[in-house]
């Protein structure tokens, strides 16, 4: 029998009302910090075109899109659906946080438009979302802050707490836009009725009100990001080993994710002809080595082959890589890395064994399908779901931690550190990142105020707002950023396509539709490469010209393009002096094909 936890029980640790009231104080003021002072705009590629999406609706133009993804646009032609970029439906995106997003955009219509004379360099919409990620931050604190209690005693859940207050990547992930901030909250709360529904078959009670929200809550996962299919189908998994509640609990769970993966598929292949829509080529480079970014720039629905060898050998590799990020990708939680030894540890209350169980089967499943996808971005990738449950993986961690150091001191010692010396040295390491960070980026934005740094590289919204100001109404953009450009630019933008030649079918196709294409926003991102070879074997190697041009005319050394290239006129967006001539280093540019001048123009 495994010894029992020597901490106060959860009636002699209940905290006093006023001191839970200052530490939940003390997560709004860091709320307020990371929106107002530190905020530096969306960071997040699915974010800004899940926000650009958001805002069509609140325009009240249904659920199209201004990013136009290559393979996208061809699988609506090949479904005959004549769609113009200018009115491109939308069939990649999940719909649940853009649905989420559009009331609000709708409540600040007047601040659609981006305007940084008169609203500074950050955008108020940006704002808005990173006041939507923060204040959902604030549920799952509160979430998890609940299940820890129904699992441990009020010590352990107060430690969990403070580790998850303090962890700064947690914030950052939630100011950034991207789809994880809610998915994490989504998972929380699922986390929170799964920890209730152990205790209550622990009890003998019945758990058909739990799992209706845990299958709820599955079915809002699925609409919130593709990848969740692998964290939904462990969640199932997990529920289905360590939930004694009877078969229609389960069926209860599986049916609601499954009904509303079903309604999507439909309207999708409504839309498209293809269930998947164009959220395919993620799944499809579950089976390829090619990112799928790669698929999602070709003009073309062409399948490739899958070699077994290959995808073996390329599972290893990401599961290698991954495992050595394994930290960051658990969000620097010290307490959440314990989980793996709890693992190992039978605690005496078997619901919490059963909880951690089922959070082990779900991290499994997830392991499998990143795995199999491959996380190109590291830490940063939308894909990275691992962050998603370290929140929940922190409550075991922090009991464990408890069990840990209660081995370690005397029987007789009442002392502080003996009580609480785990606490301190969790939540001490799980600041580690904001103390380091939270200072200087408090400092810098009291001063700079709504002129802060933007998200420079590759971002820099002020100053692509230009490109709206130099087109005209019946115009469209190529860029190797389409979801910045239509988000603060706010004109339809089409993926530059890995193949030069899809380039000339593409623009043949906008002309049919009746538009025009005005030229090729660059930037940094296609030049953010590990090896100079990889800019000419890399994904865009078919546009030297494009990315070397710009940084190689401040070395008075032309980088001519292809003859039959109209778009030759660069306009630099960002350009740095470089040289006793001031030459300049045009690091983010518009190529259009004459001289274009600013221009008055409504949005």
């Amino acid at each position: 029998m495994a010894r029992r936890m020597s901490l106060p029980s959860a009636a002699s640790s209940s905290s006093h009302p006023m001191l839970r009231v200052v530490v939940y104080g003390a997560a709004v003021v860091l709320a307020l910090l990371h929106v107002f002072v530190t905020f530096r705009g969306l960071s997040s590629e699915a974010g800004m075109e899940q926000a650009q999406l958001a805002r069509e609706i609140a325009r009240g133009r249904g659920y199209q899109t201004k990013v136009i993804r290559p393979h996208a646009w061809a699988r609506l032609e090949s479904h005959h659906q004549q769609a113009s970029p200018a009115a491109m439906p939308e069939i990649t995106q999940p719909p649940l946080q853009a649905l989420v997003w559009a009331p609000v955009f709708k409540l600040l219509e007047r601040h659609q438009p981006f305007d940084p004379v008169k609203g500074g360099s950050i955008y108020l919409l940006d704002r808005a979302v990173a006041c939507l990620g923060v204040l959902g931050f604030l549920l799952t604190l509160w979430w998890t802050h609940g299940a820890a209690r129904c699992l441990f005693d009020e010590t352990v859940a107060a430690v969990a707490l403070l580790c998850l207050m303090v962890c700064e990547p947690l914030w950052q992930l939630a100011v950034s836009g991207s789809p994880l901030a809610l998915l994490t909250l989504l998972f929380a709360l699922g986390f929170r009725l799964l920890a209730s529904a152990q205790v209550r078959v622990q009890e003998g009670q019945g758990v058909m009100l739990q799992a209706a929200g845990i299958g709820l809550l599955a079915a809002l996962m699925l609409l919130t990001h593709w990848m969740a299919l692998w964290l939904v189908a462990g969640l199932i998994l997990a529920c289905a080993l360590t939930l004694k509640g009877g078969k229609p609990a389960l069926i209860l769970i599986a049916l609601l994710p499954l009904a509303a993966l079903a309604a999507w598929g439909l309207w999708l292949t409504q839309a498209c002809g293809d269930p998947l829509g164009g959220a395919k080529p993620l799944f499809q480079a579950h089976l390829l080595t090619t990112q799928p970014s790669l698929i999602d720039r070709e003009f073309s629905l062409i399948t490739q082959p899958v070699y077994f060898d290959d995808l073996l050998r390329k599972m290893v590799v990401n599961w290698r890589n991954q495992l050595s990020q394994g930290f960051a990708h658990l969000a620097c939680l010290v307490p959440a890395a314990v989980f793996f030894i709890a693992l190992m540890h039978r605690f005496r209350r078997q619901e919490i064994t059963r909880s951690a169980q089922a959070l082990a089967v779900i991290f499994g499943m997830l392991a499998i399908g990143l795995g199999m996808l491959g996380l190109p971005e590291k830490t940063e990738d939308d894909n990275a779901l691992y962050i998603v449950l370290a929140p929940a993986m922190t409550v075991i961690g922090c009991g464990m931690l408890a069990v840990l150091w209660s081995r370690f001191r005397g029987s007789m010692d009442t002392s502080f550190w003996a009580r609480l010396g785990f606490a301190v040295l969790a939540v001490a390491s799980s600041a580690l990142p904001m103390a380091a960070e939270l200072p200087s980026t408090v400092k810098m934005g009291l001063v700079l105020r709504g002129r802060i740094h933007p998200q420079w590289p590759p971002y820099v919204p002020d100053r692509v707002t230009f490109v709206r100001r130099l087109i005209d109404p019946d115009e469209v953009v190529f860029s190797d950023a389409p979801w910045f450009v239509a988000w603060y630019a706010d004109v339809p933008t089409i993926w530059l396509p890995v193949k030069r030649s899809d380039f000339t079918a593409m623009t043949t196709q906008v002309e049919a539709r009746g538009g025009r294409v005005a030229g090729i926003v660059v930037t940094p991102l296609s030049a953010r490469v590990n090896h100079l070879h990889e800019a000419f074997d890399g994904p865009y190697r078919e546009w030297p010209d494009l990315i070397f041009r710009g940084p190689m005319l401040a070395l008075d050394r032309e980088f001519i393009p292809h003859p039959e290239f109209k778009f030759k006129v660069p306009l630099p967006l960002v350009a740095v002096p470089v040289g006793g001539k001031e030459n300049l280093s045009m690091q983010m540019t518009f190529y259009t094909d004459r001289i274009r001048s600013i221009q008055k123009q409504t949005p």
